[in-house]
């Protein structure tokens, strides 16, 4: 797994590559923790190079969010893979999480 991040204005989008499973959940948390402190709690996780996420990394991003939650923020995931999309509505996390294919309407969410 490998994550970059950028910014779309102030809020920052953390792009992450290859598989998120095992440690590389733990390594992803902590980033997205160091991010979410650094932005007042906005934080938009792209997922387009992500083709398998396991149950701790889908532990880690809502952990993420319901810290960011507490704070007044707000996470967002970006353009995730059909297989992850498919692993979000099987459970049923789809419901908790904003999901958008278009960045320029993710980053206008926080907006909102």
């Amino acid at each position: 797994m490998e994550m970059k991040t950028s910014f779309k204005g102030e809020i920052p989008v953390l792009s992450i590559s290859g598989r998120i499973i095992g440690e590389s959940a733990s390594v992803m948390k902590r980033e997205m923790d160091r991010l979410i402190k650094q932005s007042n709690g906005r934080l938009i996780l792209d997922l387009s190079d992500v083709p398998l996420l396991d149950s701790s990394a889908l532990g880690a991003i809502v952990a993420t969010l319901t810290s960011v939650k507490k704070m007044g923020g707000n996470l967002v995931l970006f353009n995730p893979q059909k297989a992850v999309q498919k692993v979000l509505e099987i459970t049923r996390l789809v419901s908790i999480f904003e999901i958008y294919d278009d960045l320029e309407v993710a980053v206008a969410s926080f907006d909102k």
